[in-house]
């Protein structure tokens, strides 16, 4: 998602209009009392102005802390050791300055930090960011059974890649305020990106207090039960609402983020059965048309965003999640084999990111969503040219980069492609396609030790994809090491593929096989590639 100009927020309803863009992904949010305030840790401030751009510096005043708190024994729990983030952890939870962003997975919680008063006791507009958290490449998470083994300067350390990752860490021993927030740490030497952010209006922050304990049972008293005496969770002690869409409205997207579909739909019947304005009905009828095409009922998905298309003409993103679901439908009928009805859709999905462009000319996933759709349709130019302008608005869309390769690789222009599928794994190193196609195009400029790497590749991110185990098989049929393509080829047929209706579709027969390169198959291997 590129990041989106601020947004002013007076009431409640307005943020949650704000909250429900990010359900394409994994989100966490922060917010802070005071505009001015930046996303950086609290030991960053207390570095002298000269040493803020010096990493070393900033590790030595987490390192001085940890070394102090061991010192006076503040490092033992139960008498057992605490690891350097665990002691940080404890530390921030009393006030010290350490490295760690506290984020929360909830934006209702951003929310409530953002409309409390700054720490100068001024009145001022708070803020509240969004951070995507699940892109591998920007962000690690730490495993708990690495924390007793890893001190505070290994996740300060460059990568192989010259590179300083960010991490995000939700603590195994949590207090009940860290349950309470739902807590997660951030930390790193790498800047943080904002995939969004909006400004609360101070005039507003008391209302949104009074709203948010009214609707969803957010107040000083739930987000730091320690100072009660009490630990009450959110989700256990909800205070019944009245009749409001809004309220509603606010239940549904907290599920909806949270993965709760079936109670995220239940309470958009909610909204839509109580007749609200019709902003608030596009927003349910949007976000139950999400659902249904993460479920994969693109005939419900797409009836539904229709609806929400009619309530708001104007909205580029609508017509982009419409566009979409004709996508994926359209893919499902090519599987089929109904290629006619997956056209008359991809041209449905085209005419839809159309209608996001006119409104919006700056949308980049809208031209990319178009781009893949004239790659679907065989349209190369056109595809290329739609990935060209996503990445002019957004360097970072692995997913523009992974399409404008797959276009260079039908059209055999496999160098460029090459490039490409580069960039998108090194965007996204979970990229399983784009490490298959790369293997391919590999294949056809004679870098068979190159393909192979990217076919390993394939298999360690999926151990139970066949095509990988098959394709990496008949590369090594070409560099002649029988027993590890016998073996490969083997596990394809393992999991369940028909290799010789494969090696009969690009080869016809192992007599083929060797014209073309030149290689007699051993009589094992022919009798695993031929019809008896």
């Amino acid at each position: 998602m590129a990041r989106k100009i601020s947004r002013r927020i007076k009431t409640l309803r307005g943020f949650v209009a704000w909250a429900e863009q990010f359900t394409d992904g994994k989100y966490l949010f922060r917010g802070v009392s005071k505009q001015s305030y930046k996303l950086e840790a609290s030991a960053y401030r207390r570095l002298p102005e000269g040493d803020k751009q010096k990493p070393h510096e900033f590790r030595k005043v987490n390192r001085e802390l940890l070394e102090r708190a061991r010192l006076l024994g503040h490092d033992l729990r139960d008498g057992q050791q605490r690891s350097d983030l665990e002691l940080l952890a404890e530390l921030q939870h009393y006030g010290a300055a350490t490295c760690l962003i506290d984020f929360t997975r909830n934006a209702f919680i951003a929310l409530w930090f953002a409309c409390q008063q700054s720490a100068s006791g001024d009145e001022a507009n708070g803020k509240v960011f969004a951070v995507r958290v699940d892109e591998p490449v920007r962000f690690k998470s730490v495993a708990h059974e690495l924390l007793a083994s890893e001190d505070i300067d290994t996740f300060f350390a460059e990568d192989d890649e010259g590179r300083y990752p960010l991490y995000q860490w939700q603590p195994k021993h949590q207090n009940n305020r860290i349950i309470a927030q739902q807590s997660v740490f951030i930390f790193g030497g790498a800047q943080i990106d904002i995939a969004a952010e909006c400004i609360i209006l101070k005039s507003s922050k008391r209302e949104l207090l009074v709203s948010l304990e009214q609707l969803s049972g957010i107040s000083e008293g739930t987000l730091f039960p320690d100072f009660d005496g009490f630990a009450r969770l959110n989700a256990q002690n909800r205070q019944s609402i009245k009749s409001d869409p809004a309220a509603y409205l606010y239940r549904a997207i907290e599920a909806h983020q949270e993965g709760k579909w079936d109670d995220a739909l239940g309470y958009y019947d909610e909204v839509l059965s109580l007749k609200p304005e019709s902003h608030i009905q596009a927003r349910a009828y949007t976000g139950r048309g999400l659902i249904y095409r993460s479920k994969e009922e693109f005939d419900l998905a797409i009836a539904h965003l229709t609806k929400a298309i009619e309530l708001t003409v104007d909205d580029a993103h609508a017509y982009n999640n419409r566009g979409l679901a004709y996508g994926l439908r359209a893919e499902i009928y090519g599987d089929a084999e109904n290629r006619e009805r997956a056209v008359e859709d991809m041209d449905s999905a085209i005419k839809d990111y159309d209608a996001a462009l006119a409104r919006n000319p700056d949308f980049s996933d809208a031209y990319n969503n178009r781009g893949a759709a004239y790659l679907f349709k065989d349209e190369f130019e056109l595809a290329i040219a739609d990935c060209n302008e996503a990445i002019t608005r957004n360097s970072n869309s692995h997913d523009a980069y992974y399409n404008r390769a797959t276009a260079y690789l039908l059209k055999e222009e496999f160098g460029l492609a090459i490039e490409d599928y580069d960039r998108a794994v090194t965007l996204n190193a979970d990229l399983h396609d784009a490490y298959y196609n790369r293997a391919t195009a590999y294949s056809y400029t004679g870098e068979l030790e190159l393909a192979i790497e990217d076919y390993t590749k394939v298999v360690d991110l999926d151990a139970d994809d066949a095509n990988a185990y098959y394709s990496r098989g008949i590369v090594r049929l070409q560099l002649q090491n029988w027993q590890e393509a016998k073996a490969d080829l083997t596990a394809a047929m393992q999991r369940d593929m028909d290799i010789i209706d494969a090696f009969q579709t690009d080869y016809e027969n192992v007599i083929r096989f060797k014209q073309e390169h030149g290689i007699q198959l051993p009589n094992d291997i022919a009798e695993l590639l031929e019809q008896k």
